[in-house]
């Protein structure tokens, strides 16, 4: 099971693909993945109306463009599902693995 950190609405995340996840007026939840311009990588930004897609594109933008992590931000709390992963609250510390899984990540996106 992945698992993912939990970033305020509006937080930077520099070396991260965000993936948000709101419900639209209908009451439709979308998500959207959005990624910061860095190095010859541009910002981009695409809506999908299926969370599952949306995590496999933000996936795939990190794997192509290197970023360090996947970082979600929600609407509200009770938006997240258990089948998309496991979600690390927003200001919660890490643990010592993931604070070392997330150094190792961002030397290697800078090596590439």
């Amino acid at each position: 099971m992945q698992r993912f950190r939990q970033i305020a609405k509006g937080e930077d995340a520099p070396d991260a693909v965000t993936i948000g996840i709101e419900r639209d007026a209908a009451g439709a939840i979308l998500a959207a993945v959005w990624w910061p311009s860095r190095g010859d990588v541009d910002a981009d930004e695409v809506t999908y109306h299926s969370v599952a897609e949306a995590f496999d594109a933000a996936q795939a933008a990190k794997d192509l463009h290197g970023f360090a992590e996947i970082v979600v931000t929600l609407q509200s709390n009770d938006l997240w599902r258990p089948e998309w992963g496991e979600l690390q609250p927003a200001g919660a510390a890490l643990s010592e693995d993931e604070v070392f899984e997330l150094a190792r990540a961002i030397e290697a996106s800078r090596d590439a």
